[in-house]
């Protein structure tokens, strides 16, 4: 899916996951964490900046929509991955992304905001 100046995928989604990190940095679920891994491409002529944390959000059956959890991707990713990427044209990253849901929410959709100052639309994929 094209979202702006970006093509994302999302290679699969895993919820359950009550911690990331490691034993001494972690960061604890309220609910639980559904962990979406994502690939992030550059389509365009010029290097952009993509950072997942208030660029991508979920959605449940029932609407409600959650957005990626900043601190468990940087405990997460163990590259740093997601955080402040600078992507060169037709280059990617791949990243885990993290939403902190309740117990027992299957996610239904997952939303790449394309961004306030461009005309594209937001990438929606279907889970």
């Amino acid at each position: 899916m094209r979202g702006g100046d970006f093509e994302f995928t999302v290679n699969s989604v895993k919820c359950g996951i009550s911690q990331v990190g490691s034993d001494f940095l972690n960061k604890k679920a309220q609910g639980t964490f559904c962990r979406a891994i994502v690939t992030v491409k550059n389509v365009t002529k010029s290097a952009h900046t993509f950072h997942a944390d208030g660029t991508i959000t979920a959605q449940d059956g029932s609407g409600r929509e959650y957005e990626a959890d900043g601190e468990a991707a940087i405990y997460g990713n163990t590259d740093g991955q997601g955080f402040l990427d600078k992507i060169n044209p037709g280059n990617s990253v791949k990243a885990n992304v993290y939403f902190d849901v309740p117990k027992g929410t299957k996610l239904k959709t997952i939303t790449f905001d394309a961004g306030l100052f461009t005309l594209a639309e937001d990438a929606v994929v279907t889970l």
